[in-house]
């Protein structure tokens, strides 16, 4: 008998001690082709957090391998039921920035190449101050572009008719 009532007792625990912790996010993000530039893509979604508390968000950014890629979340917040804190951004495990200013939390990444399948993971706090497993509504947006990493062929004409301006502007200052 008292077996049973252990067992139904770290049930209710493990129930609870789960409960404690902002919910963990983990989602699949179409990015959306670009109509007038080839091989770019872009996506926008948002995240809401009902619970406060840490949590990990991760998400798998499909429809790209790669490319130069740039994203910003943010977080606007007066409330702390409302806000959340970025501890840390990644994508790929590459960070992001991430900044405070008043009730602005923000996260970007500028752009650069990545590599492989898209991994965006968010790190943060929801409702900052209220005790872990608190009922909020606490969300953020994101967005994120991708596009074609330039060919070396492409580079290299870019960097010779740079060359032959720099040289027409050098005669004509001379002359």
């Amino acid at each position: 008998m008292k077996l049973k009532q252990l067992a139904f007792a770290a049930v209710i625990a493990a129930g609870s001690v789960s409960a404690a912790y902002a919910e963990n996010l983990t989602r699949s993000i179409a990015l959306v082709p670009n109509a007038t530039q080839a091989g770019s893509f872009s996506a926008g979604w948002g995240a809401t957090h009902q619970q406060a508390g840490a949590f990990t968000d991760t998400f798998t950014l499909t429809g790209a391998v790669g490319g130069m890629f740039e994203s910003v979340l943010a977080n606007l917040s007066s409330m702390a039921s409302t806000n959340i804190d970025f501890t840390s951004v990644s994508i790929n495990g590459n960070n992001f920035t991430t900044s405070k200013s008043g009730s602005v939390d923000l996260a970007s990444f500028q752009m650069a190449a990545v590599n492989g399948p898209l991994q965006l993971v968010v790190n943060g706090v929801a409702g900052q101050g209220l005790s872990q497993g608190t009922g909020i509504s606490a969300s953020y947006g994101a967005m994120a572009n991708v596009s074609p990493v330039p060919e070396l062929e492409t580079l290299a004409m870019m960097l010779a008719g740079l060359g032959v301006v720099g040289t027409l502007g050098r005669r004509r200052m001379k002359s």
